[in-house]
């Protein structure tokens, strides 16, 4: 008896819904493809229970003609694709013909379609790859396809899907890359009946801002650049805004969002000396390829693509990228603090006046002269003025090494490895943000700004490490909130409080009324607007990430202490597992001994 036989229809179309449907967000991709390659202007995707009750993708798109329903729900049937050259002048986002046939095969699948030509439109459903019996509805020009009850026949799949948090972020991550590409489309996605993203039709510059957050269309680097082989267009974030963590992402070919290691190494390398070892610039970058050049017929999902001329493709996504930032004046600055002697302090110098220039009449420069010749000038008087003098103030030294012992000490010479504050020991403020305190045999010197910037985050760490909330600070003027762009903010708000949010809130109106006591109300609202772009991770690490990778790129806007306060901030500071240096590396303190001196004066 023949072993090799023919697989049932309903199996083979399990078997290749496995590599097409890999979970919702693979449903609402093909879906909005389709959307896309119908010709819509509106798209609008109605999610229940993060996928796993319902997806709904409605588009008023051009429609199909009741005939072409049942073969739309056919494995290799479709309307984008001739022959085989056709795959090498693609202009569409769909052409494999199998994304309605696997998503029926795991779902109850309903298109609803109607085209100008017809008065009504016409429904049909497959459950489960089983086609049902057509019939008229009521419906617009367009096309609804509704996808229930996912993985209803493998249960299996549908044990392995993550929780609803986790699930709907990927549909949003996939809703969201789409939407970036087709600014020019109105676009609209909900979950469980309440608005995640409203985006309206514009430019590329304004979708970018409603995607990123109003604060990004202050932060792009537009990248122009067209060659033969490809055209590199879109933007860049401004190095300061790199982070730790991946995010914000986005890479097209011919609009099509893709992956590639390959190609986003070319970016990282473009912001080479701009931006801290294992931080990850933004980006939303769109290459246009002639079609016979790349082949996007790789893999199922279509995320991956091969280039005719991959190496060329590299070296032009760098140049470009590098040659906006220095168009655009982005360029690392230089870090003199290693060198005391670099930071001048302007303002405690006065300035010098100039010159009184006396000329006498009667010189003749052809005569012979009997006295000294001064050449028509006087010189200026040599010995410094009263007041230049008094501009400068320098410490007195100690009369005795007695008066010294209560000075702070460091370790080298059976000293502790931290200083100790005593009574005769000193520390004085250096412009422009500098502290100058006395050791036993030299100077410590310390950078205000990091210092506070290391001890806060020091105490945030300490304080979630414990699981304590974030301190709040009161806002005198509370701020408002837009709950609607707000995509995740029912997943954030029982995780907010301990980040040291609160809020009240008037039907859909919200007011935030405190933040948390290190940040500004702007600075909180824009960390707030990023939290709340995505879902939160269920890991309780996760909770330090978000404060920790923030802070990286806050900017401590504490005044600069004086006397006792500036003392204390020393003692803060050295009470510190590590006083030296920060988490990105960068130098805190640094010892001024007398042989550093003695080289600087070689």
């Amino acid at each position: 008896m023949p072993v090799i036989h023919h697989l049932p229809e309903e199996v083979a179309n399990q078997i290749a819904a496995g590599e097409v449907v890999q979970r919702p967000a693979s449903i609402v991709k093909e879906l909005m493809e389709n959307a896309l390659d119908a010709g819509a202007t509106e798209v609008m995707v109605l999610i229940q229970d993060a996928g796993r009750t319902s997806i709904q993708v409605i588009d008023n798109g051009c429609g199909m003609d009741p005939e072409d329903l049942a073969a739309a729900f056919a494995r290799h049937a479709t309307s984008k694709l001739q022959s085989a050259d056709d795959l090498f002048a693609l202009q569409t986002m769909g052409f494999r013909g199998e994304a309605l046939a696997s998503i029926s095969a795991v779902s109850h699948a309903t298109i609803k379609s109607r085209t100008v030509q017809h008065e009504v439109a016409t429904e049909l459903s497959c459950d489960g790859g089983q086609l049902g019996q057509a019939r008229k509805a009521a419906g617009p020009i367009g096309t609804s396809i509704t996808a229930k009850n996912l993985f209803f026949n493998v249960p299996a799949r549908r044990q392995f899907l993550k929780n609803d948090a986790i699930e709907f972020k990927h549909i949003s991550e996939t809703f969201t890359a789409i939407a970036l590409a087709h600014p020019a489309l109105k676009m609209q996605l909900k979950h469980n009946g309440k608005d995640v993203w409203i985006l309206d039709a514009g430019n590329a510059r304004q979708r970018v801002a409603q995607i990123l957050g109003k604060k990004a269309n202050e932060r792009l680097v537009p990248v122009e650049e067209e060659t033969d082989v490809v055209k590199t267009e879109g933007f860049v974030l401004r190095p300061e805004h790199a982070r730790k963590t991946r995010g914000d992402q986005y890479l097209y070919v011919n609009k099509r969002p893709i992956r590639s290691g390959y190609l986003h190494r070319a970016i990282v390398e473009a912001f080479e000396g701009l931006i801290p070892a294992e931080h990850h610039p933004a980006y939303v970058l769109f290459l246009t390829v002639p079609s016979d050049r790349v082949d996007v017929n790789v893999h199922p999902a279509k995320t991956e693509v091969k280039f005719e001329d991959e190496r060329a493709i590299y070296a032009i996504l760098r140049s470009a990228v590098k040659r906006a930032l220095g168009i655009h004046q982005v360029a690392p600055t230089l870090d003199f603090e290693t060198n005391l002697q670099q930071h001048v302090d302007l303002d405690a110098r006065p300035i010098p006046a100039a010159p009184s220039i006396q000329v006498d009449p009667t010189y003749n420069p052809f005569k012979e002269s009997t006295g000294p010749r001064t050449g028509g000038y006087r010189s200026p008087n040599p010995s410094p003025s009263a007041t230049a003098r008094e501009s400068f103030d320098f410490f007195a030294p100690p009369s005795s090494p007695q008066e010294t012992q209560g000075a702070w000490d460091f370790e080298g010479g059976g000293g502790s490895d931290r200083p100790q504050s005593g009574s005769q020991g000193f520390c004085a403020f250096l412009a422009p943000h500098f502290a100058v305190s006395s050791l036993k045999s030299g100077l410590v010197t310390v950078h205000i700004p990091r210092a506070q910037k290391h001890i806060l985050h020091q105490e945030l760490h300490e304080a979630l490490q414990a699981g304590e909330s974030l301190a709040s600070q009161t806002w005198l003027f509370p701020e408002d909130l837009d709950a609607a762009p707000s995509n995740h903010w029912a997943d954030w708000v029982d995780i907010l409080p301990r980040l040291g949010f609160r809020w009240e809130q008037d039907g859909s109106a919200l007011r935030m009324t405190a933040g948390p006591h290190f940040l500004s109300a702007a600075q909180a609202m824009e960390w707030l607007q990023d939290l709340l772009r995505a879902a939160p991770d269920e890991d309780e690490a996760a909770l330090q990430t978000y404060v920790l990778a923030w802070l990286d790129h806050w900017s401590s806007t504490a005044p600069i202490p004086s006397g006792g306060d500036l003392q204390t901030l020393v003692d803060r500071l050295f009470a510190c597992e590590n006083p030296w240096t920060n988490a990105q590396g960068k130098p805190i303190a640094r010892i001024l001994d007398g042989a550093t001196l003695a080289a600087q004066f070689a």
